[in-house]
């Protein structure tokens, strides 16, 4: 790894988080940045320009490579310039309306550069945060306190707020272009310790329509924005673009919907509420692109990898921490769980490691892997009141079995234990039914549903 990376040795930690923050993107087109604003920026990887979708694609793999790898920016311009100008995507060009525009340049490539592959560190940041949220809950806010930390960035220094206080949805960094602030978690203990109070950013943050004008056309466009106001009558604005969380928008949104429907007193409602987000037709859609995109990385791994094996050399294989949300937990066995003195997190979470043991060649050939499109349903599946759902209680698992036939497809998830670990999904394969109904009839499963 090149010892360039600044970015992943301010924060510090491994840039794998941040990989699979990327990666879990899916792809747009859009003639100007601000045409693919706040959480849509979390989900698509977008270029301004870009038309072709082989420049995207170009341009996506090198921006992976920068994280993965640690390229700095001369490394990242250096690799994609040669490429971006073969595929003619260099220099000046007219548009449609014969205006003349730019497309690849040094500068942009570094805006490219730096907007990725900070966004994707701290989207990486949020995720780790998130899973000590049990034993650190509370967030403080930190900018680099020196001349190029912007006055609006420095009001929010030292703040604190909960983990899932709303006001993060907003002001998690980074903040707009080029910002290098960041999170701090800490504990109860140490909140009392520095004599810091914790404040409720609920009623903080102001929503209000921004005007944009369009460089190309001059046409004036209302984008979502928002601003903080705080206490003292100071007040934080974002970046255009810029006010949201980019860690909660590709993941965290979910954990935190979950977190939050534990809170919802009315069980009609709360049940309400879990069945319209897991019949959401975007999840759907979000999850099929997740799934797919994730098969084909796995499908050229697996290629690599006989082809290497016969150098002695080796592939680099699916991360575990590229994760997605596969569905919401119903009410009752989320019952059955505590019971059990096991707290889920109420949603369901598949990686692509354990996506690509299911879709391992070995189960592929006896013929136990699922279909693309089988994948793409289970979440209808986990949901459907005729799935049978069975406690293994000899590993702590919760098993959901889908059809009625000679085979079936059987997901397991697996739980480690109590707080707001992810309840990770860690199979789902074609199984014989005859060795389902044997292992309920001695004893082995518990029957749920």
């Amino acid at each position: 790894m090149s010892k360039g990376a600044s970015l992943s040795v301010a924060f510090d930690k491994s840039p794998a988080d941040a990989v699979a923050y990327f990666r879990s993107k899916g792809y747009a087109v859009s003639d100007e940045w601000h045409d693919m604003l706040l959480d849509a920026h979390a989900k698509a990887f977008t270029v301004a320009r870009a038309s072709s979708m082989d420049v995207l694609k170009a341009i996506r793999k090198k921006v992976d490579t920068a994280i993965a790898d640690g390229l700095t920016p001369k490394q990242f311009r250096d690799q994609l310039t040669p490429e971006l100008q073969k595929l003619g995507w260099w220099g000046k060009a007219k548009n449609e309306q014969g205006d003349e525009i730019q497309l690849g340049s040094p500068y942009r490539l570094n805006t490219i550069y730096r907007t990725n592959v900070q966004t994707a560190y701290m989207a990486g940041r949020y995720r780790r945060l998130l899973a000590r949220a049990k034993t650190h809950p509370y967030w403080q806010y930190v900018a680099i306190d020196d001349g190029q930390t912007r006055p609006e960035h420095k009001r929010l220094n030292g703040r604190v707020f909960r983990f899932d206080d709303p006001i993060w949805q907003t002001i998690f960094p980074p903040n707009g272009w080029g910002c290098r602030c960041r999170v701090r978690a800490l504990t109860e203990a140490q909140v009392k310790a520095r004599g810091l109070t914790v404040e409720d950013g609920t009623n903080y943050v102001q929503p209000f329509d921004a005007e944009i004008t369009s460089r190309e056309s001059g046409e004036v466009k209302n984008v979502p924005h928002a601003r903080v106001n705080l206490p003292d009558g100071d007040v934080m604005t974002p970046d255009i673009g810029w006010a949201y969380s980019p860690g909660q928008s590709a993941f965290g949104t979910d954990m935190a919907v979950a977190q939050k429907l534990g809170k919802v007193e009315d069980a009609g409602l709360r049940a309400e509420t879990i069945q319209a987000l897991n019949n959401s037709e975007a999840r759907h859609k979000a999850f099929e692109g997740w799934v797919g995109n994730s098969i084909e990385r796995i499908e050229r791994f697996q290629a690599a990898r006989r082809a290497q094996d016969k150098a002695g050399l080796k592939a680099n294989g699916p991360r575990a921490d590229h994760k997605t949300v596969v569905t919401f937990l119903s009410d009752d066995i989320n019952q059955r769980l505590l019971d059990k003195g096991i707290d889920p997190a109420r949603t369901l979470v598949l990686s692509e490691k354990a996506l690509a043991h299911a879709h391992s060649e070995k189960h592929q050939d006896n013929n136990s892997a699922l279909s693309l499109s089988e994948y793409t349903q289970l979440s209808a599946w986990i949901n459907h009141p005729d799935t049978r759902v069975y406690w293994e209680p000899a590993r702590n698992e919760v098993l959901f079995v889908i059809g009625q036939g000679e085979q079936s497809i059987k997901v397991v998830v697996r739980y480690k234990g109590k707080g707001i670990d992810l309840d990770t999904v860690i199979n789902a394969l074609k199984v014989d039914s005859a060795a389902i109904n044997q292992s309920v009839a001695g004893g082995l499963y518990e029957v749920w549903r």
